[in-house]
């Protein structure tokens, strides 16, 4: 079961000549966001919740950011894209 409003949708894939539903997440995209500079140690949870209010949003900022290694802790300086919703 997929959630309204979750970034997932679903399909199905076959293997084996067996069919299975499968739930693959959309990549999002905008041309609408801010740029900040991250200060040492926050994290896309932290950013997610201070600009989307909302933690669990954290992946919105991750998919405009694929160049951060590290998600988890932002070292001082990272050039960050956050999505204005």
């Amino acid at each position: 079961m997929i959630i309204k409003g979750s970034r997932y949708t679903q399909s199905s894939e076959t293997r084996n000549n067996e069919t299975k539903n499968v739930a693959v997440p959309n990549k999002y995209s905008t041309n609408n966001f801010i740029t900040i500079i991250a200060e040492d140690g926050q994290t896309l949870q932290y950013l997610a919740s201070i600009y989307l209010n909302d933690a669990s949003m954290y992946w919105k900022i991750a998919d405009l950011n694929l160049n951060i290694m590290y998600p988890d802790k932002l070292t001082a300086g990272t050039v960050v894209k956050i999505p204005m919703l």
